[in-house]
């Protein structure tokens, strides 16, 4: 069973094509973060009931009334965010790794002790975990070059989920983002543009840009924003992404 899930979760992140179906759509409305977001005065945004998706680190998995749980690893040593996990899932996040990326979909429940809570939880997508990437690195390679094609769409997320908006109250857009800022919106599609030559001479096509391991590239490079990034930007396999973006 867990060289069965190894193998599944390898194939969303090496894979030569971008299966679009392996990871599901996030709703429009729901809140991204990452586990120190959550902790944060603020909540990251999360409301009780609202639609969560949280990406870290795996701190660790337990039962709890007979089912599984999965904490995630913070800033905080003895505060973490909990993610109870749905039936059905209990194979996908029972072979979660300590020190795993991870991202789940859940809904907030308040807090159990001090500690946030999602219920039910599903694991959404998944890194590899320590010690088994692969060795070629294509899909290291992948996922940056998947960022710098997906800028000006991440860049208008962020400013939507941090409030901005056009002049009539509606929500920023990527056609108004290149009009207020076309010397910024040329270079990014510069970028782009040479990013998906870069990924087609290899065979390779890119990640969504809806895509979690994305926000959490996004996260930490910015390391400022709605999102707070955490633990999982010093993460190995997080740092050797970043390093490979064009500067």
């Amino acid at each position: 069973m867990k060289r069965g899930w190894l193998v599944a979760v390898l194939g969303l992140v090496a894979g030569g094509g971008c299966k679009k179906s392996s990871v599901p759509t996030a709703p429009a409305d729901m809140v991204r973060t990452s586990p120190d977001g959550m902790l944060s005065p603020d909540g990251g945004g999360v409301v009780n009931g609202g639609e969560v998706e949280v990406a870290g680190l795996v701190k660790a998995v337990h039962e709890d009334g007979g089912r599984l749980v999965v904490s995630f690893a913070s800033k905080q040593p003895t505060r973490s965010v909990l993610c109870q996990v749905e039936a059905g899932q209990a194979a996908a996040a029972g072979n979660l790794a300590a020190g795993q990326l991870v991202a789940m979909h859940g809904l907030a429940r308040g807090q159990s002790g001090d500690n946030p809570m999602l219920e039910p939880c599903r694991v959404v997508w998944a890194g590899p975990p320590p010690g088994t990437r692969p060795a070629d690195g294509r899909d290291v390679s992948r996922a940056a070059r998947s960022l710098e094609m997906c800028r000006v769409p991440l860049l208008v997320d962020g400013l939507r989920r941090g409030g901005r908006t056009l002049p009539d109250g509606k929500p920023m857009t990527e056609a108004a983002f290149r009009q207020q800022e076309p010397a910024r919106a040329e270079r990014l599609d510069a970028a782009e543009k040479k990013a998906r030559a870069e990924l087609a001479s290899v065979g390779q096509t890119a990640l969504a840009c809806d895509h979690p391991l994305l926000h959490v590239l996004q996260r930490c490079e910015t390391a400022s924003g709605p999102d707070t990034p955490g633990v999982e930007c010093d993460a190995p396999y997080v740092r050797e992404i970043l390093a490979l973006l064009t500067p």
